[in-house]
């Protein structure tokens, strides 16, 4: 479902009606992150997706952050697209961190509220409201917007997505739904005002740059990145010199990586271009 100021309202009900189960698994990745507690919040999950060998490759489709897709072996491996901009990307790695460990943590539990739902549209929702959650749920994004001293609220916003690292919509989401709790109908009203308008990379990076803010996270980065499959088909080779299949993996994979490097060479030329 596209979330939009029409129903923007029942997304956040979703919200309140997941908020147990999704609590319960941020507690069970919490486990997983030891390792990496130093580390920003989309360098935590960057070290999860890479331990299920992400594949990081520029698909011209604006509409499409990433997937999880079965190999041999029926391996589940995630794929990031990085021609979204950066803080897509980092909202998408989270995304598909909920669809790569649903399973493996709701089989922990016998409750019915841990039942994994075959609706897609609230499974999604599951997914996005976890990514949400791990961006934003150590740190009062309320207070800090409140605490901008910008009587522009875009301006505000763009403050708080580069702070948080996150997405137009998902701050928007997320500061909506702590303005529902708060009962302040004043900054819903403002919220639904802007929900809907679209902004392009370029009136970002403008802004952006205005306000002295980072504008590569609004940016893609094109990256083109399949390192971990390809070291793990070469170590499947090096255990099994014999079997073909894995010969055939390695050449169509290496097919892919070209395919993909030529991709992000047009779409840099293309971005070059458009910004100078």
């Amino acid at each position: 479902m596209r979330i939009t100021s029409e129903n923007l309202d029942q997304t956040v009900e979703r919200n309140e009606q997941i908020d147990r189960q999704i609590q319960n698994h941020i507690r069970f990745i919490e486990k997983r992150l030891i390792k990496w507690k130093s580390l920003p919040i989309e360098e935590q999950a960057l070290g999860i997706l890479k331990e299920h060998n992400l594949i990081e490759i520029p698909i011209p489709d604006s509409n499409w952050g990433g997937a999880i897709r079965k190999f041999h072996g029926q391996k589940a491996v995630p794929i990031i697209n990085t021609a979204q901009p950066r803080l897509y990307q980092y909202f998408i790695y989270w995304h598909e961190i909920y669809h790569l460990t649903e399973h493996e943590e709701m089989s922990l539990h016998n409750e019915d509220n841990y039942e994994i739902s075959t609706e897609f549209d609230l499974n999604e929702r599951k997914a996005d409201y976890f990514a949400s959650q791990m961006i934003f749920g150590y740190s009062d994004l309320y207070d800090y917007f409140y605490s901008l001293d910008y009587d522009d609220f875009i301006v505000k916003i763009a403050h708080c997505m580069k702070s948080f690292k996150a997405p137009y919509k998902a701050v928007l989401i997320q500061l909506y739904q702590m303005g529902r709790r708060n009962q302040n109908d004043q900054l819903q009203e403002k919220i639904k005002l802007y929900f809907d308008k679209q902004w392009s990379t370029s009136e970002w990076a403008t802004l952006f740059q205005e306000y002295a803010l980072d504008d590569s996270l609004i940016k893609p980065s094109y990256v083109t990145n399949m390192n971990s499959i390809i070291n793990a088909i070469k170590n499947q080779i090096a255990q099994h010199p014999d079997v073909e299949l894995f010969q055939d993996n390695l050449k169509v994979v290496k097919e892919w990586e070209e395919k993909y490097k030529q991709v992000q060479r047009e779409l840099k030329e293309r971005l070059d271009g458009q910004l100078s």
